[in-house]
């Protein structure tokens, strides 16, 4: 039986990296490989078809990084779901075998994955034995019901779960988006009159399956990008309404990251904090 007084904060890296579209999810998520000259590698499943964001890194170790691309059902066959389960087993073959070359595996994004779940559902669920179109239509296009965001929320469950099976580094991207609202009036009620005001943020996820994704990290970090004096700039906080760490030290507010090795940068503040 373990001891909990065995537990460090590099045992195992188990993350949530949220932020908008380029706020740099993916190569601070891909920075995070021991360094050289260690030959652990890691896997990269690739749902936003962003991988080559990390071409702009260079110090990234792009030599160690295996990735799998999964676009939507367009074209193919078999859906999502049946192309990224071999890729799963394989792997999951090689860590119980010990033979695993990984030691973190980054999903990306959990946006891209469970809109691909619905698209799969849609061709499943709308189609009756005998190959009939079936289910609400608005003109030529389907329109997904109740079984398809079933199916969306019962894959990603499956999905998480694996996830948290594994012996490895894990950490999983998504988008948020903007919540809007009316602005309150002098007695702190809504003002159904006035235009909605962004009052917030979300994971761009079903509420439902946002809630249950973010209950299994032990760190979530929220990223952003800015344009400031003509340069690109980014950013990432480790303390907000959205982002929490179980890293020791860490504050609220943003920390510059531009053209940094985020793995590096995070472990450097927490053997700080620790006197290290």
């Amino acid at each position: 039986m373990p001891l909990a007084s065995k537990l460090t904060h590099d045992s195992r890296f188990m993350a949530l990296f949220v932020g908008p579209k380029h706020s740099g999810k993916t190569v601070a998520a891909c920075s995070w490989m021991s360094p050289s000259p260690s030959t652990k590698r890691m896997k990269v499943l690739d749902g936003d078809g962003r991988i080559r964001g990390i071409l702009g890194a260079p110090w990234i170790d792009k030599n160690r990084i295996d990735y799998d691309y999964y676009p939507p059902r367009v074209v193919s066959d078999k859906t999502f779901f049946d192309r990224v389960n071999p890729d799963l087993e394989i792997l999951l073959q090689q860590i119980q075998s010990g033979q695993s070359p990984y030691e973190t595996y980054v999903s990306d994004s959990a946006t891209a994955f469970c809109k691909n779940l619905i698209l799969d559902a849609i061709g499943l669920t709308h189609t009756t034995e005998k190959g009939k179109p079936s289910g609400r239509r608005i003109g030529t296009m389907e329109m997904a019901g109740p079984s398809d965001y079933g199916f969306d929320s019962t894959g990603f469950d499956a999905y998480l779960s694996f996830l948290r099976s594994i012996p490895l580094n894990v950490i999983v991207t998504a988008h948020v988006v903007p919540v809007y609202s009316k602005p309150l009036k002098d007695d702190s009620t809504p003002d159904p009159y006035a235009e909605s005001v962004v009052t917030g943020e979300k994971i761009s996820l079903r509420d439902k399956i946002a809630a249950n994704c973010t209950l299994y990290f032990d760190h979530i970090f929220r990223f952003d990008r800015c344009v400031e004096g003509g340069k690109e700039k980014f950013y990432v906080e480790f303390i907000s309404n959205i982002a929490c760490t179980s890293f020791p030290g860490f504050k609220p507010g943003r920390h510059d990251i531009t053209n940094v090795n985020f793995r590096d940068f995070v472990m450097k503040k927490v053997q700080e904090t620790q006197g290290t």
